[in-house]
């Protein structure tokens, strides 16, 4: 946010000298807030934290997504203004992050607005041409940076409790014997002659880091704080098989009417997808995995197996009793993910939902909200429909397996079959629909897989019985 003064958090972590490598972390409320908040980002964020602090590395195809929406043609788009909100989606958990010490929500998610109607009390996150009521904005609501939240607390747990974190993101309050099993359970160590305790600073930087760790590695502490372990373990991945999904609902004839229709270009020998050609429907899906939060992922694939181990974090808030969260909706607010308001997408195919407008009089009763009222020309912004998608239509892409987006061309297309070599023969074409599973899987592959296309539809798993 602007204005705030970077803070420091203390971190206790117990280390295993000989392997170099983090057994668990004491962490309090401040901390844990914010590993918590995790959860809640929108995943066009996280690929633009990646991209912005050059922190390395791939993440699934998530990268080459947002890039090519980041790089999209102007021509293409439905407007400016729906594009800068994809590219930086707010989150529906912001209003619990405002006073967190390290806030890793997007800048600008101090801001609300309002209209003039007595009889409307429903905030927008957005500064759009009218509220949903029909009326044009008129105030613009702005919670100061250090503000206290007395009747709901701030951040997601009671300040009293304490926790331990093991390497790989399981979070447990604080107790004893939790420390004994995550010494020999895993690391084999017997006795605690090879510990030893170290206070570390956490600042931006190293919160950044341990994300992208987290969505990539089993050992996300080790490699922030001390380097890569000297025992790394890499887990195999098995392509495609993510495993049943926890809300599978029955297609019904409204869920038909959304289906999806694309064309893959195929290397039969290999069973792979090579690209898909693509209408406005299936980039306007595309487009809006940026706006999905992280929990959402492992809310939908509980026992999703990736080189990551950010599924642990989700999993360890669902098991947190209740009684140590601030409040019983705090936490359904983390094990629920949502869409922030105004985010939602016509046909979203996903399931997620969208949470509810902030009220006038609720955000005004827990912040102390300056109002001001917007300017004449603030007022004259492009019409904004997220609804409809961020794509004019009708247009046709090519989608590459790595997600990587580019405008329909035959010579770009054999270009690439010459490229990687593939004899003219082997190439085949399937058409294929993409319904709500088939989505779901397309989403949880571009943060998990480099070949997304092929993981979605050319490696399905056995179907589940509905």
């Amino acid at each position: 946010m602007e204005n705030e003064v970077p803070q420091s958090l203390s971190l206790k972590i117990i280390v295993e000298k000989r392997k170099n490598q983090v057994v668990f972390v004491e962490s309090n409320k401040d901390f844990i807030d914010v590993l918590f908040s995790f959860m809640m980002i929108p995943i066009g964020t996280i690929a633009r934290f990646t991209r912005e602090h050059s922190l390395g590395g791939e993440i699934g195809c998530l990268n080459n997504l947002y890039e090519s929406i980041k790089n999209f043609d102007v021509e293409y788009v439905q407007s400016q203004k729906c594009w800068d909100i994809l590219l930086h989606p707010r989150s529906a958990a912001e209003i619990y992050c405002q006073n967190l010490k390290h806030n890793l929500m997007e800048n600008h998610s101090n801001k609300y607005y309002a209209c003039p109607s007595s009889n409307c009390s429903l905030l927008s996150c957005y500064l759009t041409p009218r509220c949903r009521c029909g009326e044009g904005f008129k105030f613009e609501l702005s919670l100061p940076i250090a503000t206290s939240v007395p009747q709901m607390g701030s951040g997601f747990v009671k300040p009293t409790v304490n926790f331990m974190i093991s390497d790989d993101f399981k979070v447990k309050p604080m107790s004893t014997m939790t420390g004994i099993s995550f010494l020999m359970s895993k690391l084999g160590v017997a006795d605690g002659k090879t510990l030893e305790q170290k206070t570390v600073s956490v600042g931006r930087d190293e919160l950044l880091k341990l994300l992208k760790c987290s969505l990539t590695s089993r050992t996300p502490f080790s490699d922030t704080f001390m380097g890569s372990p000297s025992t790394k373990t890499f887990y195999k991945i098995s392509h495609g098989k993510y495993g049943p999904r926890s809300t599978l609902k029955a297609t019904n004839a409204a869920n038909k009417e959304k289906m999806i229709s694309l064309k893959l270009i195929v290397s039969e020998s290999k069973n792979k997808a090579l690209f898909a050609e693509v209408k406005k429907d299936f980039l306007d899906l595309l487009s809006s995995f940026l706006t999905v939060p992280l929990g959402y992922v492992f809310k939908e694939f509980p026992f999703l197996a990736f080189r990551g181990c950010v599924n642990n974090l989700y999993q360890s808030i669902e098991n947190v009793e209740v009684e140590l969260f601030e409040s019983e909706g705090v936490k359904e607010t983390l094990v629920n993910p949502k869409l922030a308001p105004g985010l939602a997408y016509n046909n979203q195919l996903t399931g997620i939902e969208e949470a509810i407008n902030p009220s006038y009089s609720t955000l005004t009763s827990l912040f102390l909200a300056k109002r001001s009222e917007l300017s004449p020309g603030s007022q004259l912004v492009d019409e904004v429909k997220i609804g409809e998608g961020l794509v004019k239509g009708p247009s046709v892409f090519m989608v590459m397996d790595n997600l990587t987006v580019k405008p329909l061309s035959p010579f770009s297309g054999i270009s690439l079959i010459n490229d990687l070599q593939i004899p003219l023969g082997d190439i085949g074409e399937r058409e294929v629909t993409m319904g709500e599973d088939e989505a779901c899987r397309l989403l949880v592959a571009s943060l998990v897989s480099r070949c997304a296309l092929t993981d979605t539809f050319m490696l399905k798993e056995p179907k589940q019985e509905e």
